[in-house]
C-alpha cells in the first residue's frame, strides 16, 4: 500500500508539472534608466545619481546582482533578480524605492524605470496566420473580434496577441513654436509620457484562501482628452494640449502579408508558466479546429505556422521512448541470465514505482519536466536496478541453500544493504557540489540533472530494501522448491560462468596486458565513434526557397508590392519538379 500510494501520488504529480525543452536560464530583470539633455561628465552622473540610486535598489529583496553601466548622457543601471522572483512585486516596490530617492537627486536628470517582459519574448509557443479574402481589415476584425477572445478563454493562455492590418494609435504632433517659446523639447514629452503610464504605487496585499493578490494604484487612461492634461511645464502651467495637436486614428501601414493572395494577420499565443505546454498545445489546435469550422462560411482561414509545443513533444517522446528501451533491454538482460520470469517480473515492477515515485521529488522541488530532467531520470533507469538486483540474487542464493523463506529474506538483506547504500551515496554525493556553485547556470544544470538522478535512485534504495524483499517473500512462500534452486544451478559447470573463470584468470596472470589491451579497446572505440560522427558534405535539399527584393530607400509600400506582384506573377506558372 505504501509504495502503491507513492506510485499513484507520483503519477498525479507528474501530470502536474509543467513541460518544457529546456529550463528557463533567464532571470527576471528590470532598468533603471538615467538621462539627462545636457553633456556630462561620467563621474558627476555616477556620484549624484546612480550610487543614490543603487543605495535604494540595494535594500530591496530577492537581487541576485546589480549592474552600472554610465556614459556622458546616461546611466543605466540593470536589476537581476532571483530566478522565482515575482517581476511584478519587484517593479511595484522599486518604482517606491525610486519615487523616494528622486527628490535627493539634481533635477535635470530623468529617471525611468523599464521592466523587460521576458516571459512574453520566451513564453510565445504558438504562432498562427489568420487568412481571408475581402481585405486586410476585414480579415484584422474577424481576428480581433471572434478569433482572439475565443483563444484567450483557453485556461493556459496568458497572452494572444495580432499583428497586421490597420491598429489604432494616438498621435501627438508638437507645435514647434509654442514648444520653443517655452523651453520644451521631444525627448522631454516622450519621457513625461513613459513617466505618467508607468506610474503604480503599491497599495497592500488581499488574502483570497491560499492565493496573495497585489494590489496597486494605476492612473491610465480611458479618454484621449486627458492626455492633453498633462502638465509639461509647472511653471504656468503649460500643459501638453497648449504645445500641441492630439489626434486618435490609426496607424499608417507598414507592411503587407498575404498567401496565396489571400490578405494575412498574424496571431501569437503566450502561455502561463505554470500551464503544461503540451496539453495547452493540443487545447490551442483543438480550439482552432472549431474555429475553423466556425469561420468557413466566412472565406477566413487559420494555419499554423509555428508551433514550438510540437517541437517539444517530439524530443521528450523521443527521450522517453529512449529510457523505455533502455529498461526494457536492461530486463531482457536480466532474463538472459536469471531464466526465471517471476525474478525478472519483481525488477520490471521496480522500474516504474521509482521512476512514478521520484515525480513527487519533482513537484517538491519545483522541477518542471525537461530535456535535462528526462535524460538525468534514463540514466538513472540504468542504475536503479542494481539495488534491486544484488538484493534478490543474494535471497535466492540463500533460499538455495536451504535456508527457510523468512531467514533467507531477512539475512540476504541485512547482508547487503550497506553495500548498496554505499554504492548508492557514492552517485548521490557526486551532484551534491553543483548546489554551491556561485555560477546560476551550473547551478540550474546540477539541480535539474541532479534531482531526476538522486530522487530516482534514492526511491530505488528504499524499493530494494523494502519492495523487494516483500515481493520475494510473496513469491518464494508460493513457488517450489525448484525454483528456488535457480542460483544454485549457475555453478561451475554452467557454460557461461566457466568462460568467465578462464578470462578472469587470464587477466589476473597478465594484468600488464590486460590494462593495456583494455585502453587500446578504448582509444579504438572512441576513434571509431568520431569517425562515425564525422558526415561527409552533403548538399540539403529544401522543399521551399526563399526570394527577398531589396528596393532603394524611401521608396513606397505600393511601390514594393507592385514589383513584388511582378516576381509573383513569373514564379506561379512555374511547375514543381
Amino acid at each position: 500500500m505504501l509504495f502503491l500510494g507513492l506510485t499513484v501520488l507520483g503519477y498525479v504529480s507528474y501530470k502536474k508539472l509543467s513541460v518544457e525543452l529546456f529550463p528557463n536560464a533567464q532571470l527576471p530583470t528590470l532598468i533603471v534608466q538615467v538621462a539627462t539633455p545636457l553633456e556630462m561628465d561620467p563621474s558627476y552622473i555616477e556620484t549624484q545619481a546612480i550610487i543614490p540610486i543603487e543605495g535604494a535598489v540595494g535594500t530591496l529583496e530577492g537581487i541576485e546582482k546589480i549592474e552600472s553601466n554610465i556614459s556622458s548622457r546616461s546611466g543605466t543601471i540593470i536589476i537581476y533578480y532571483n530566478q522565482n522572483a515575482d517581476l511584478k512585486y519587484a517593479n511595484l516596490k522599486l518604482q517606491e524605492k525610486i519615487d523616494a530617492v528622486k527628490s535627493s537627486i539634481p533635477p535635470e536628470f530623468i529617471i525611468n524605470v523599464i521592466k523587460i517582459d521576458l516571459e512574453k519574448l520566451t513564453n510565445q509557443f504558438m504562432e498562427l496566420q489568420v487568412r481571408g479574402e475581402g481585405g486586410i481589415d476585414r480579415v484584422r476584425n474577424i481576428a480581433d473580434r471572434e478569433i482572439k477572445p475565443e483563444l484567450e478563454n483557453i485556461n493556459g493562455i496568458a497572452g494572444v496577441q495580432v499583428y497586421g492590418g490597420k491598429e489604432n494609435s494616438i498621435e501627438i504632433r508638437l507645435n514647434e513654436k509654442a514648444s520653443k517659446a517655452n523651453d520644451i523639447t521631444i525627448n522631454q514629452i516622450r519621457n513625461l509620457l513613459n513617466n505618467n503610464r508607468a506610474n503604480k504605487t503599491f497599495a497592500g496585499k488581499v488574502y483570497d484562501g491560499s492565493n496573495v493578490l497585489f494590489v496597486n494604484v494605476s492612473s491610465e487612461y480611458t479618454d484621449v482628452k486627458e492626455i492633453g492634461n498633462i502638465i509639461v511645464k509647472t511653471n504656468g502651467p503649460v500643459l501638453l494640449r497648449d504645445v500641441s495637436e492630439i489626434f486618435f486614428g490609426v496607424k499608417e501601414q507598414s507592411s503587407y502579408s498575404r498567401v496565396n493572395g489571400l490578405d494575412a494577420v498574424t496571431v501569437t499565443l503566450v502561455n502561463d508558466n505554470q500551464a503544461n505546454l503540451i496539453d495547452l498545445s493540443h487545447a490551442a489546435l483543438a480550439q482552432v479546429k472549431e474555429l475553423n469550422k466556425k469561420l468557413a462560411s466566412s472565406g477566413v482561414e487559420i494555419v499554423v505556422r509555428n508551433n514550438n509545443a510540437e517541437i517539444m513533444e517530439k524530443n521528450i517522446n523521443e527521450i522517453i521512448n529512449l529510457a523505455i528501451t533502455g529498461g526494457l533491454l536492461a530486463v531482457l538482460i536480466l532474463w538472459f541470465f536469471l531464466k526465471n520470469i517471476r525474478l525478472v517480473t519483481i525488477i520490471a515492477i521496480s522500474i516504474p514505482v521509482s521512476v512514478y515515485a521520484a515525480f513527487n521529488f519533482f513537484y517538491a522541488f519545483d522541477i518542471s519536466i525537461n530535456s535535462l530532467t528526462l535524460v538525468g531520470m534514463a540514466l538513472a533507469i540504468g542504475m536503479l536496478v542494481d539495488n534491486s538486483v544484488v538484493v534478490l540474487e543474494n535471497i535466492y542464493r540463500l533460499a538455495g541453500q536451504g535456508k527457510d523463506h523468512e531467514t533467507a529474506v531477512k539475512q540476504g538483506t541485512t547482508e547487503v544493504w550497506r553495500s548498496i547504500f554505499a554504492g548508492t551515496l557514492t552517485t548521490v554525493i557526486v551532484f551534491l557540489p553543483f548546489i554551491f556553485s556561485n555560477n546560476f547556470l551550473i547551478k540550474m544544470i546540477g539541480k535539474n540533472i541532479g534531482v531526476s538522478i538522486i530522487s530516482t535512485l534514492v526511491i530505488s534504495l528504499i524499493v530494494a530494501l523494502l519492495f523487494i524483499p516483500m515481493a520475494t517473500y510473496f513469491l518464494l512462500t508460493r513457488s517450489s522448491k525448484s525454483d528456488s534452486q535457480i542460483f544454485k544451478k549457475l555453478s561451475i559447470h554452467n557454460r557461461l560462468i566457466q568462460g568467465y573463470h578462464l578470462v578472469l584468470k587470464a587477466s589476473m596472470r597478465n594484468p600488464a596486458s590486460t590494462i593495456i589491451g583494455t585502453l587500446v579497446i578504448f582509444f579504438a572505440a572512441l576513434l571509431i565513434s568520431i569517425a562515425l560522427s564525422i558526415t561527409s558534405a552533403q548538399q540539403v535539399e529544401t522543399p521551399n526557397f526563399k526570394l527577398t527584393v531589396t528596393l532603394p530607400a524611401r521608396t513606397t509600400l505600393q511601390k514594393t508590392e507592385a514589383v513584388v506582384n511582378k516576381f509573383k506573377s513569373i514564379a506561379t506558372p512555374i511547375p514543381a519538379k
